[in-house]
């Protein structure tokens, strides 16, 4: 007589449930995959950009060309170390047969999120920078090249030392400057250079000391004196034209790296989206995955 087992003696293989729907072996590979592709492009990047720079301002590229050009490149490269990461997340993720298309599609994007998140990480940990670091640093460097260039063709002059050897010059030789009078004419000029004018009372006491010194009249004493405080204000006001200068495009680079990250999330989304696709219908690669016997 046959037994049959009843309902409570059938064992059931049930596979374990996973302790977290995350698989971070294949988050760390895209990771890596996407930090060592940026790498590639920031070393390109800083090529061009070197290309565009020339030791005479008059055959280097403008600053506005070399920050779109940065700005370009930056979108670029992080798009493409982002699709490139979180497709092989994607692809390499295990698949989940029992869930709904909406839940696979919503689990391979968040690998791709947390490609791109930890390959932020990542980067910043190994080169102080961003995922668009690259962007940033070569818009920084397209100016500081472009000053730098510039300086090579210039000298780097002290303008409160300008204006003084100006007051201070005499006809023919005489009796040399003593520190304490130049120390005394340089901190008059250097408040007036703050304050945006000289004194009245200064101006005189400046006046009468380098026309008595130089053996000028003076009307050309007080001339010297204006001329020298109208270079410093000017210096002044080319000090402040670079520091605003420095300002906006320091707040172009922080909006653009934002820009370019929230670019790149999308981008390592889209890529674990696409990857899981595949990965789901087997799509083979194109001329990969083969043995040719």
């Amino acid at each position: 007589m046959a037994v049959f087992p009843t309902e409570t003696d059938v064992s059931i293989a049930v596979a374990p449930a996973p302790s977290s729907y995350l698989e971070w072996a294949p988050i760390l590979a895209g990771a890596v995959l996407a930090a060592a592709i940026s790498s590639i492009m920031t070393a390109f990047g800083s090529a061009i950009g070197l290309s565009l720079v020339s030791a005479e301002p008059s055959r280097s590229s403008s600053l506005t060309v070399l920050g779109i050009a940065a700005a370009l490149w930056a979108l670029w490269g992080t798009v493409s170390a982002c699709i490139a990461g979180g497709y092989v997340a994607g692809r390499m993720r295990r698949p989940v047969p029992d869930a709904t298309a909406h839940e696979r599609e919503m689990r391979d994007g968040a690998h791709g999120l947390l490609v791109w998140a930890t390959g932020v990480l990542l980067l910043a940990f190994i080169a102080t920078s961003s995922a668009v670091g690259a962007g940033r640093t070569a818009l920084e460097g397209a100016a500081a090249a472009t000053s730098g260039a510039t300086s090579l063709l210039k000298l780097q002059q002290d303008p409160l030392g300008s204006a003084l050897d100006g007051i201070l010059r005499a006809p023919g030789a005489g009796a040399p400057v003593t520190p304490e009078e130049r120390s005394e004419l340089s901190r008059l000029m250097a408040t007036a250079m703050v304050n945006g004018t000289l004194d009245p009372a200064d101006r005189d006491y400046i006046a009468t000391r380098m026309a008595s010194r130089a053996g000028i009249g003076k009307p050309e004493a007080e001339k010297r004196v204006d001329d020298a405080l109208a270079k410093l204000n000017q210096a002044k006001e080319t000090a402040k034209q670079a520091a605003e200068k420095a300002r906006k495009v320091g707040i172009i680079s922080a909006f653009l790296t934002a820009a370019v990250l929230l670019v790149g999330a999308a981008a390592g989304w889209f890529g674990a989206v696409l990857g899981g696709g595949h990965r789901d219908e087997q799509r083979e690669m194109p001329g990969w995955g083969r043995r040719r016997l």
